[in-house]
């Protein structure tokens, strides 16, 4: 199957790796942060590439320095209600209930995607891309990538929590959530929250490697094997949890007294105002970094 020209993915059936579809986010200047466009063109390339026949494993990565820096809070087509991008200015809450609702619905639809899926991550892997991740089957990082929720510094929780409470465990999941801090790969992968952490240099190979030795099981076996393992964990109440989740993110918009972010952006600008959001976590941004909150 021959896959369409995105304007902000790049898809790759990979000749050296037969049976793996490898997806590029393309944004290195936004640091392949989630818009509206890319994420409707990721998941029109998903119906296609559950239909290829000679597809097996989806491989995905992101161009440029960093996975993924979140959610785009600055594109018109936002898919974040009440971020400064968003054009629609009034607020409501049936209204950003609906879009989160739609937002973790597609989310599931990548989780319930009937082929292995594995994500390739370097850099940041930030707030809504860790959300992405949570939905494949397999990831493997940079040990010096890292990972966390920083818009929940100020902005709100995670529409899915990205799985935190099952993957690394309520305490470990509250931790990340309530100190707003980021963690390594190496500290990820003792976690659970990736499979496996490897040396910079190492992470193509490593990714692709995990990949040939998933595809020496037949594709109809493993489709079996990824959803009993699925349904176990809506058989624990997946669905209903993270459309709680998402509701729980659309209440921040509306907390009275709430500190103005976005009267910030509006005043300052998008720049500004993310450096005032970050202040109190400047040079210590690492669970592990041994400094006490404020200190340089």
């Amino acid at each position: 199957m021959s896959y369409p020209e995105y304007e902000n993915i790049i898809v790759e059936p990979l000749a050296e790796a037969e049976g793996v579809v490898r997806v590029t986010l393309n944004r290195p200047q936004a640091l392949n942060a989630l818009s509206a466009d890319l994420l409707d063109e990721f998941y029109d390339f998903l119906d296609r590439f559950e239909e290829d026949r000679n597809a097996y494993v989806l491989l995905l990565r992101g161009a440029g320095r960093s996975f993924c820096a979140g959610y785009d809070l600055a594109s018109s087509r936002t898919v974040e209600p009440g971020s400064p991008g968003d054009i629609l200015q009034e607020q409501s809450v049936g209204r950003s209930r609906r879009t989160m609702i739609d937002s973790v619905d597609r989310y599931l639809r990548l989780f319930n995607t009937r082929k292995p899926t594995i994500a390739q991550v370097h850099g940041h892997c930030i707030s809504g891309g860790t959300e992405l991740i949570s939905m494949f089957d397999f990831v493997v990082a940079t040990e010096t990538a890292k990972f966390g929720h920083i818009a929940g510094r100020h902005m709100g929780t995670l529409r899915t929590l990205s799985l935190w409470p099952w993957t690394i465990g309520y305490r470990r999941a509250k931790e990340l959530f309530m100190t707003g801090e980021l963690i390594d790969g190496k500290t990820a992968e003792e976690w659970g929250l990736v499979n496996k952490a490897v040396p910079e240099e190492e992470l193509e190979d490593a990714a692709l490697h995990l990949a040939r030795k998933i595809m020496r099981i037949p594709l109809e076996v493993n489709i079996l094997h990824k959803h009993s393992v699925n349904r176990w964990m809506e058989i624990q109440g997946l669905q209903p949890a993270i459309h709680s989740a998402a509701e729980f993110d659309v209440y921040t918009a509306f907390i009275e007294g709430r500190p103005g972010f976005r009267e910030r952006v509006e005043e300052d600008g998008l720049r500004e105002a993310l450096r005032w959001r970050d202040r109190e976590w400047r040079g210590t941004e690492l669970w592990d970094h041994g400094k006490e909150p404020g200190e340089a």
